[in-house]
């Protein structure tokens, strides 16, 4: 399952996703991940929570995201939850690429039952296909 957060930039959806995981440790028996863009969140989040400041790694388009992902499966096959924020703003995507993203992370959660949440932001009308993820 993939949940998105579109908003405008500062229209608090990194605090939100903030609180969205640190609530869920109270249901989630397995790992979740919070990816960031930077480390700005970090002391929000809760200790148990594996924070990742993917700024870190040699990630250099939207096409090495997936792979990226795939490989912190391979090392951890409890992980139950992934919240992905700002990631969509480290890479300059159009429509059509953020879409594509979205439909490789939709196969990824679906094959290992993870769910995502994903904070976009845009301005103006949002894409079609980010509409069945609201």
């Amino acid at each position: 399952m993939i949940k998105l957060l579109i908003g405008s930039p500062g229209s608090g959806k990194t605090k939100d996703m903030i609180k969205h995981a640190n609530n869920a440790l109270s249901t989630t028996k397995g790992t979740i991940l919070f990816i960031d863009e930077s480390d700005e969140s970090i002391l929000e989040i809760n200790h148990s929570i594996r924070y990742i400041n993917i700024s870190n790694y040699p990630i250099n388009s939207s096409n090495e995201i997936v792979p990226f992902l795939y490989g912190l499966l391979g090392t951890d096959h409890d992980i139950e939850s992934i919240y992905l924020d700002g990631l969509f703003n480290l890479y300059v995507m159009t429509n059509e690429e953020a879409c594509k993203l979205l439909e490789k992370i939709k196969v990824l959660s679906e094959r290992h039952s993870i769910q995502f949440e994903i904070s976009i932001s845009v301005e103006g009308k949002t894409p079609e296909c980010f509409k069945p993820f609201l």
